[in-house]
């Protein structure tokens, strides 16, 4: 009987930690897989939390393109086009300052929508690659200025520009990026460049213009913008016309500097290279062109339009000679030139 009953308590004891183990291992089951619900419910959080800021990112990027976009122009100096913005009602544009190549004393300036306008040269200083220029006129669209010392590393930035040159009919391409860090007068983005942006503008997404396009690094995530701050600093100088200091070493990749220039303005807008402006004592000038000319040839390269002529002319290095034929009121003339 003894026997029996210590037998009997044994089982139950064995039992009892079975059912414990049970219990045990069902418990810790539970809670694995409430683990992986709660982790699986956290991921689905915080995508939706991913996705609706990339949501409201998205949309205040397309905001700032809509309110600035009127405001981005494409500024051709007579020998190639860089972009800019007007940042006043009578007409200021901030550009950078080797847009401003030539020393002609008025540029022509493409608005998206296909309008254009003459505007007067004023000051650039070359030592941190700003320039100013003024449309004629007044009530013209702008940008609101802001400020670069509020950005933080890995603020979104909103870039436009004329990329690639000016395009009837196209509108400035917009491009989105962080910012990435200081140094010295510039900031630094990874908002792509190409050519063609130089002089155009940067946003925060307030809609404020932080900076304008300088130049590009030696990689394709290093973008320079000289910082808001220092036009402001030199904004007197600039509007009263004064030009000061150097590139630095590492300017725009897409600047005109050591390319051959003849010294002329073009109506963009035309379908043939006709001109609008020949520069006192430039190399047209010396050979007798005109406005309303029109080039049909350039060293030996039949010209479709105006664009078509500043690639053929920039092919070249100053001092070159090129044969040039020119249609005159529907006289044909063909001249040598030795460029500039």
């Amino acid at each position: 009987m003894r026997q029996a009953q210590a037998t009997e308590c044994w089982l139950g004891r064995s039992g009892t930690q079975r059912r414990h183990r049970f219990i045990n291992r069902r418990s810790t089951i539970l809670c694995f897989i409430w683990s992986v619900i709660s982790l699986c419910s956290a991921c689905a959080t915080a995508q939706q939390s991913t996705l609706q800021q990339l949501t409201q990112i998205e949309a205040s990027i397309q905001r700032v393109a809509q309110q600035n976009m009127d405001a981005c122009v494409a500024i051709f100096d007579g020998s190639g086009i860089g972009s800019g913005v007007i940042v006043s009602p009578d007409g200021l544009i901030l550009t950078a300052g080797h847009v401003m190549s030539t020393d002609f004393p008025e540029y022509e300036v493409y608005f998206p929508n296909g309008k254009s306008a003459m505007a007067t040269r004023l000051g650039r200083n070359l030592d941190i690659d700003s320039g100013m220029i003024k449309l004629q006129g007044g009530n013209w669209p702008h940008v609101k200025l802001g400020s670069s010392d509020a950005m933080k590393k890995g603020d979104w930035v909103v870039s436009l520009g004329h990329s690639g040159g000016f395009e009837l009919g196209r509108k400035p391409p917009v491009r989105s990026g962080r910012w990435l860090e200081v140094k010295g007068h510039q900031l630094i983005t990874d908002a792509v460049l190409i050519g063609g942006d130089s002089g155009g503008p940067l946003f925060n997404l307030a809609g404020e213009l932080i900076g304008i396009h300088s130049s590009i690094g030696d990689a394709v995530s290093q973008n320079r913008h000289a910082r808001i701050e220092e036009f402001l600093q030199d904004w007197d100088r600039l509007k009263r016309g004064e030009s000061w200091g150097e590139l630095p070493e590492l300017v725009a990749k897409d600047m005109p500097s050591g390319k051959a220039k003849l010294g002329v303005t073009l109506d963009l807008k035309a379908d043939r290279a006709k001109i609008n402006f020949v520069k006192r004592g430039s190399p047209a000038a010396r050979i007798g062109l005109r406005p309303n000319d029109v080039v049909i040839q350039f060293d030996g390269e039949m010209i479709t339009d105006g664009r078509h002529l500043i690639r053929a002319v920039q092919k070249h290095v100053p001092a070159d000679t090129c044969f040039i034929k020119i249609d005159r009121n529907d006289v044909i003339l063909d001249l040598e030139v030795r460029l500039q």
